[in-house]
């Protein structure tokens, strides 16, 4: 069984179990890394997508490949606004995320993001101490 499977289906919770907080949740529970996102997020898509560029960098570095467990910023909507977790499940790479709209934790393929309207502005590497 992948580590991821422990997360999907759980609830989304604005601010509390949001994406965010999820990919914080897995860098802990997973990678055994202490990752400290902002505690109070951006309302609205403008908002995230500002905070998420002005502050991705304090605590990830970008990497040109995906890393199981490791964070990936997706576009929504035409900005990035949405963070998930990066899984190798059998050589396919799949996206652990908590989806808002879904209301719940979910795992998509990677590979099927983009045609629901999901582009990968990025993977990313937690920092760490």
């Amino acid at each position: 069984m992948h580590w991821s499977e422990r997360y999907i289906g759980q609830p989304y919770i604005r601010g509390d179990q949001d994406c965010a907080a999820l990919a914080e949740r897995v860098a802990r529970e997973v990678l055994g890394i202490d990752v400290q996102v902002p505690a109070q997020r951006g309302q609205g898509a403008f908002s995230r997508s500002a905070q998420i560029e002005r502050e991705k960098f304090d605590v990830a570095e970008r990497v040109d490949e995906p890393i199981d467990g490791q964070p990936v910023i997706m576009i929504c909507c035409g900005r990035a606004q949405h963070i998930g977790v990066m899984c190798d499940l059998g050589g396919e790479w799949w996206v652990l995320h908590a989806d808002e709209g879904f209301g719940a934790v979910i795992r998509q393929r990677l590979r099927d993001l983009a045609p629901g309207g999901i582009r990968v502005e990025g993977f990313y590497r937690w920092m760490h101490a």
